[in-house]
């Protein structure tokens, strides 16, 4: 079932003459996950420690089926950030004896994996003013520069069609930077910028999406990033392990709405194009949208640009969320364990790219 905001959405942005497409349901899987995140290393003279941790809630593609914190350090609560970013459990603290703590959560989460038919979209038209914040050229690691304006213009040249643009914008980044999976020389975790990303020839899967929705806003096209993370049936079992970070894009299409992409993962797949570049696995789990923004309660750090499993603070000063210059990793970690409860996919489909 198409969400009923999706279709609205596609129907006021695009022209009367713009037809809807609906987007293909092609499996869904139904998983039994345990989510732990972990502070560690927190100094014996800490005062207060604060930690704010994303956690499963319902978006499009995606119904948590049921959800219980089953650890936290002291007192807790469930709040939810503005502009569609998710739920976060917030826990205020003093230092723990063990010098650590950790939030756990068990949920069911039911989630679909999806393709767009946009080569059934006709051209429509972008209405900006009800995209402002996804057409923001001067979001933070995702600036227009003239440099990705100019790169944008070249490889759209005259298309005007909104659909066909961002399939071009999506195999120019594919073709111009590599993930680190496939350029093991490439950057393996950083800050996530469009800048870094063109720099560095590639990096991680930030890198490249910042790099693209830079590109998509330079065209007029609203992009926007979501974060989560990846459960890959090999890693399914009693044993908990650490699923990093994965984020993917989506771009607004008249007629189809927001359309779901992750171009790191459409470049490395074998199987039929239409599951790879307007489409995105069941093996998702989502967690918040977009950067940039104010946690609740406010963090003293401001607005947060860069977060990949959740925040903390101790004293007043930001954790780190990326590794060391030396390599070694953050204080903040997290790790999952799940099983596959359920999974039905439509006969005769090929595989969605993951």
């Amino acid at each position: 079932m198409v969400p009923l905001l999706t279709l609205v959405l596609a129907l006021v942005a695009g022209n009367e003459a713009t037809p809807v497409v609906a987007p293909e349901i092609l499996e869904t899987r139904v998983v039994a996950l345990t989510q732990t995140v972990t502070l560690r290393d927190i100094p014996k003279d800490a005062g207060s420690v604060r930690m704010w941790v994303p956690v499963p809630s319902d978006a499009p593609w995606q119904r948590v089926l049921d959800r219980e914190v089953t650890a936290a350090p002291g007192k807790w609560k469930l709040v939810h950030e503005a502009e569609g970013r998710g739920d976060l459990v917030y826990v205020e603290f003093d230092r723990p004896a063990s010098g650590e703590a950790a939030v756990a959560v068990r949920c069911v989460v039911e989630r679909d994996g999806v393709s767009f038919p946009l080569e059934g979209v006709a051209a429509g038209r972008i209405q900006s003013a009800l995209f402002d914040a996804d057409l923001d050229p001067n979001a933070p690691l995702m600036e227009v520069t003239p440099e990705i304006r100019k790169r944008a213009d070249a490889a759209c040249k005259d298309e005007h069609d909104v659909a066909k643009q961002a399939l071009l914008l999506m195999h120019l980044v594919a073709d111009t930077v590599d993930h680190y999976s496939k350029d093991p020389t490439k950057p393996t975790c950083g800050r996530g910028a469009a800048a870094d990303c063109l720099a560095h020839g590639g990096g991680c899967c930030s890198d490249l999406h910042s790099l693209f929705i830079a590109l998509a806003r330079a065209r007029g096209i609203p992009a926007r990033i979501q974060f989560g993370y990846r459960l890959l049936d090999a890693k399914a079992g009693p044993t908990a392990y650490d699923p990093s970070y994965r984020c993917w894009i989506e771009v607004f299409v008249p007629g189809a709405g927001w359309v779901p992409t992750d171009i790191v993962a459409a470049d490395g797949a074998k199987e039929d194009v239409k599951t790879r570049w307007a489409a995105l696995s069941a093996t998702r789990v989502w967690l918040w949208q977009g950067r940039s923004f104010e946690l609740s309660p406010p963090a003293k750090a401001g607005r947060i640009d860069t977060m990949l499993c959740g925040w903390a603070e101790i004293d007043g000063r930001p954790v780190d969320v990326l590794p060391a210059a030396d390599g070694s990793p953050s204080k903040l970690t997290r790790k999952v364990q799940y099983e596959v409860v359920k999974t039905s996919r439509t006969p005769g489909t090929p595989k969605v790219a993951e």
